[in-house]
This record gives structure tokens, sequence and C-alpha cells, in this order.
């Protein structure tokens, strides 16, 4: 990566070669031996994503494109029965959220068990071993992997709503283009959402092979997701309340203004979802129950 940051034309680029914070080392004895897979360079990979920046919003402007078009395409024309490959793929999604909460918790929980640990987690950087550093990087290329979900919803002919496109849309733009930061409380981000979709993956996988899961499990998921942004949210403005105070914290206005944006809304879009889908289909529920 060139360092000279007055030779590059982009501002975007200027701005973040000149901003991003280093200090991470990768190099943290791991709470858990990595891999040999996971023995990246994870240098090379945050350069690449500041380099290409751009490429969130083409894939955006792809997607976007492409699922309005195709659901116009599918407008005159059957459904799409899609049982077995939209098992594998929430399978696959599913598995790989599971590696990645249980390669990524420990090194979490370290630091939080760490004195002050909790301020640790969201304004210091440590606790960055190598395969945190990993289960990282692909926590960012994942997000273009679940832009997939959608063109599942498209071709089957299933409702297409709006929560479901903005927040694929809004979550790859801002980690991708936020991520070479890599502040440190992006570990707080990146192990809620590996955890929630741990969980969300697996019941849509069986949901789409016909197996019938307890209403609870979809209601805690939504549950889940709500408490994932609320989380995101006040870690967030914990850490804007630390700089207000003056103590030392790792974090960028273009990034704190960027996940107030995205926190804030997910709040309100999946605050709706859990009400819908849980609180007022509860009450519907026992009304039927007293008729």
């Amino acid at each position: 990566m060139n360092n000279n940051c007055t030779e590059v034309e982009d501002p975007y680029i200027r701005y973040v070669m000149s901003q991003r914070p280093f200090g991470w080392n990768f190099t943290d004895p791991p709470v858990f031996k990595p891999y040999e897979f996971e023995k990246v360079d994870p240098f090379y990979w945050v350069s690449l994503m500041e380099d290409n920046w751009k490429v969130a919003f083409y894939a955006a402007a792809i997607y976007i494109v492409a699922i309005f078009g195709l659901q116009k395409f599918m407008e005159n024309r059957a459904p799409f029965e899609l049982k077995k490959p939209l098992f594998v793929w929430n399978l696959s999604l599913g598995i790989f959220s599971v590696i990645g909460f249980v390669r990524y918790v420990p090194g979490f929980m370290l630091v939080l068990s760490q004195p002050n640990g909790f301020y640790r987690s969201i304004c210091i950087k440590d606790g960055m071993d190598l395969p945190t550093g990993y289960w990282t990087l692909l926590f960012a290329f994942s997000k273009f992997w679940e832009l997939g979900d959608t063109f599942y919803i498209v071709l089957r002919k299933r409702r297409l709503v709006f929560i479901q496109y903005y927040h694929h849309v809004v979550t790859m733009i801002v980690v991708w283009i936020v991520g070479p930061l890599v502040e440190p409380i992006s570990r707080w981000y990146t192990v809620l959402n590996y955890g929630v979709h741990s969980l969300m993956y697996p019941y849509f996988a069986l949901r789409a092979i016909g197996i019938r899961v307890p209403v609870f499990i979809a209601n805690l998921i939504t549950f889940l997701q709500l408490s994932q942004m609320i989380i995101g949210f006040t870690v967030n403005m914990t850490s804007l309340y630390h700089q207000q105070i003056g103590n030392d914290c790792i974090r960028y206005p273009v990034s704190i203004k960027a996940f107030s944006l995205v926190y804030g809304s997910f709040i309100l879009l999946f605050g709706k979802l859990f009400y819908d889908s849980v609180i007022k289909s509860g009450r519907r529920q026992k009304e039927k129950k007293l008729l």
C-alpha cells in the first residue's frame, strides 16, 4: 500500500489513509492456536478495501437494479420452488456464522475479562490475534455474499419488503468503507452479527425444506435482531461519550456518524418488525383462543 497520502488522488482514500489508526499488530497471543488458513496478511486485505472502497457502491447499484428487474421479469411467471438450493444456501451461511462466532468469542471475552474490559473492548486496540483478525475480514466480505438472500425471495415470488434490501445494502456499504479504519468497536458489531446469524440462517434452512419450527424460535430470533441493533447503537454512543469526557477512545467522526445512522434506522425498522410479528401477532393468537 502506498503510504504517501499526497500521491493518492481520490479524496476518500486520502482521508482513510491519513486517519487510519495503526497499532494493531495481529500478533497478540491467541486464545486458540490459529489454523493455517487463518494466517493471512491482514494489512494486505485492509489495503485492498481502502483501494477499492467504491466496490460496495457498485455492488449495491447492481443489486438494486437486479432484484427489481428480476421482480418485474417474474410478474407473469410461475414462482420457482428452490427448496433444496435455498436449504443449502441458508445452511452454508449458518455454518459459516457458527464457526465465525466460535472462533471470535474467545478473543472477545478475553478483552472483556480484563480490568475496564467493556471500555477497552470499544476504545482500545488490544486483543486482536490472528483468528480474530481473519474472521473480522471474512465478516466484511460476507456482506456481499448475503445479498443472495433477496434473489431467492424474488425467484420464489415471496413478498419483498423494504427492510430486506435496505439492511443488506446499508450494512454492506458501511462495513466496507469504514472497515479500513480498524476501530476496536468493530469487534462488537462482528460478534453480534455472527451470533444472531448462527441462529437465523439454520432456522431459515429448516423452514426451506418444510420443517416446522416452534413459533417461539422465530420470535426469539426477531427479538435478538432488535437487541443486536440496540446494543450496536448503545456501544457506538458510549464510545462517543468517552471521547466527550476526554477518555482515550479510538473512534473517528465518519464512523460514529455512519453507525449512528445505520443502527438508528435499524432500531426503527426491526422494532416495527418485532411489534408486528411478535407483539401484535401474539395478541391476535390470544384473541382467537378467547373466542
